[in-house]
């Protein structure tokens, strides 16, 4: 009789078990997860490790997708190789990059400019010109590689961070006198376009959800800086001296069959507050990585080639607007810089 007893209290322990395992693997299907009551506290959901997801679509069973990528809020670079947005986070090096170790804390201050008084500006002159980056001795602007801090070494990356770390304040591009302050979340908006909220299904669970997205900026696109500057002769000093004013980058504007369209300007920057940026960042030497100069230095030094577009006229005209050949605008420009140049020999006799 006991044996009988103990046979039947197996039996219905085992088909308890049965039921119990059943029951699990119906919750897992329906994406649920196993339930631990702890004494004193409410109930909460633990799921399960190997836990499998059901497709709604199809009814078949999918693996779990991974967990999320670390975003820029936790820490870490979202900056994939080669070119990156320029928000992101930099990356420093954990090794020393070379033979010694560089210091990249620049302490580095621009020169004094000499004062030149109103009274000993004996002549003056204002100019617009046109540093394209494709030409050979302008290539130090296309490089584009990050240094040992993790800073972006190309141009636009540096005006850009200066912009967003409020170094130095950009103005809008309506007009070239420095009149309209214009917020980095605008300049981002140009670069960038506006951001976009589209609908997305994800394609694992099904659920339909709104995500805000904006375009990724290309620094690549940036292949001209206009300037503004003022060439004066200094009565006192007897020299002819030039004053950058300003540095515009420009992005190319496409019409709808793909042709060019214009060149414009994204923002303007007051040069002179710009300086002590450009003193703190080295130019990239290609025939020589250990002697560099700073980005002030090239610019005062006119280590540049450029080509004049405006000169300082009665209907404020461009050299396009009465010239539409592109060579003979490349001829009146270099007109005009001779004409300076010969406004300082002109000033001597020998």
């Amino acid at each position: 009789m006991r044996a009988v007893i103990l046979n039947r209290i197996g039996w219905c322990s085992l088909l308890l078990v049965v039921v119990l395992a059943t029951e699990a693997n119906a919750q897992r299907r329906r994406g649920g997860g196993t339930t631990r009551r702890t004494p004193g506290a409410e109930q909460t959901a633990t799921p399960t490790q190997d836990a499998s997801v059901v497709n709604p679509a199809t009814g078949n069973s999918v693996a779990t997708p991974p967990p999320p990528a670390p975003t820029a809020a936790d820490g870490a670079s979202l900056r994939p190789d080669g070119i990156g947005i320029p928000v992101d986070t930099p990356r420093k090096s954990l090794r020393t990059d070379g033979i010694s170790e560089k210091n990249f804390i620049k302490d580095r201050v621009p020169i004094a400019y000499d004062h030149i008084r109103s009274d000993d500006e004996f002549w003056e002159k204002k100019i617009w010109q046109v540093i394209d980056t494709r030409e050979k001795m302008n290539l130090p602007f296309q490089y584009n590689v990050e240094d040992e801090s993790g800073t972006n070494q190309l141009f636009i990356n540096i005006l850009l961070n200066a912009i967003k770390n409020k170094e130095v304040e950009a103005f809008s591009a309506i007009d070239d006198r420095f009149t309209t302050v214009l917020p980095y979340a605008d300049i981002q908006t140009k670069l960038s376009g506006e951001e976009k909220t589209v609908r997305s299904i994800d394609p694992v669970t099904g659920e339909e959800k709104m995500v805000t997205t904006r375009d990724e900026f290309d620094p690549r696109t940036v292949v001209q800086y206009k300037i503004k500057e003022i060439w004066v002769f200094d009565k006192e000093a007897s020299a002819l001296k030039v004053r950058i004013l300003g540095i515009a980058p420009m992005v190319s504007r496409m019409n709808e069959d793909g042709s060019f369209r214009a060149a414009i300007p994204l923002f303007w920057l007051y040069y002179p507050d710009l300086r002590p940026v450009l003193a703190r960042y080295d130019v990239y030497n290609q025939n020589n990585d250990a002697a560099t100069m700073s980005w002030e230095d090239l610019f005062e030094m006119r280590f540049f080639s450029s080509f004049v577009i405006k000169e300082n006229n009665t209907y404020n005209r461009e050299i396009k607007d009465y010239i539409k050949d592109g060579t003979m605008r490349l001829l009146e420009g270099q007109a005009i810089k001779d004409k300076i140049f010969n406004k300082e020999q002109d000033m001597w006799q020998y």
